[in-house]
């Protein structure tokens, strides 16, 4: 009995992605049928050629139509996901939080350091899994093209910098990792709401470093007991990763260049992680009726 009530558990956890995929499907399904409908009252001689699948694939691979449906999809979930998190995790009638009790400089410069050595840590898995399997990369790369991020408008920024964190933060350090945490230790619920995080982003490049920095999301969040810090910390990693000069990013054939940025990379994120413990011990204390939302 105790084993089919924590397997129910478990796959309860499944829900809250299940509910973000199925809001992305209907939101680009709503979308590309109103693109069609749109061009076709524009145009009414297109109709021939929306039966073509080459034409069709060219006409919906527009990345402001990418970007814009992938904003509509965060912003609904952000909401959906949001209201759960409010309904089912947030006390109710507490005394309002001092901003001290939440973050403190100690704090603001191990998310940056760690968002730093993450930043070329999760690199170097791209680069591993390029190298045993090139085709992944390519697929990774023309889905990034295709989106628009090279060159990015202000919608695909204003996307990946705050509505893509809040939205994924939302889903998977707040209530999956919520849920999971109930079934089993936060280790192996840390595990469970980042793979569910790697699963989501539907390719191998991706899902690889979607894995690595959510493991770090997930201890963000919980080691600070506030999904504020983890929304923070993906905030500052997907706009160093929007903005990044290509002169910080060295892509050049020195094996030993590389061992030096790795180790340097793992010496930021230990350092941040140093600093993250010491910054939340210096921290005014929480009400422990929010710790961990």
């Amino acid at each position: 009995m105790k084993l089919l009530k924590k397997t129910g558990r478990i796959l309860f956890c499944l829900l809250p992605v299940l509910l973000a995929f199925g809001i992305q499907i209907i939101v680009s399904f709503a979308g590309v049928f109103l693109k069609v409908i749109l061009e076709i009252a524009a145009h009414p001689e297109s109709i021939q050629d929306m039966t073509d699948p080459n034409f069709l694939m060219e006409f919906l691979m527009d990345s402001q139509f990418l970007a814009g449906i992938s904003a509509i999809y965060a912003v609904i979930a952000a909401f959906a996901l949001g209201f759960w998190y409010w309904k089912r995790f947030v006390p109710k009638k507490q005394p309002r939080r001092e901003i001290s009790s939440l973050i403190n400089p100690w704090i603001l410069a191990a998310l940056v350091l760690l968002m730093l050595g993450m930043q070329y840590i999760s690199t170097y898995v791209v680069m591993l899994l390029a190298s045993i399997h090139p085709e992944w990369y390519n697929t990774y790369e023309e889905l990034m093209k295709s989106i628009g991020f090279g060159n990015v408008t202000p919608l695909l920024a204003l996307y990946s910098i705050l509505i893509a964190p809040i939205s994924e933060e939302l889903i998977f350090r707040g209530v999956t990792l919520k849920y999971a945490k109930k079934a089993m230790p936060f280790f192996a619920a840390n595990i469970l709401q980042t793979l569910l995080f790697g699963v989501f982003h539907g390719n191998v490049i991706q899902g690889a470093y979607a894995f690595v920095v959510g493991l770090f999301c997930g201890y963000v969040c919980y080691q600070g007991g506030s999904i504020y810090l983890s929304i923070l910390f993906h905030m500052l990693f997907n706009l160093w990763g929007t903005f990044v000069p290509e002169f910080l990013s060295y892509s050049g054939s020195s094996i030993v260049i590389h061992l030096i940025i790795f180790a340097a990379a793992v010496c930021a994120a230990a350092a941040g992680i140093f600093l993250y413990q010491k910054g939340i011990k210096k921290r005014s204390p929480m009400p422990e009726a929010y710790l961990g939302n």
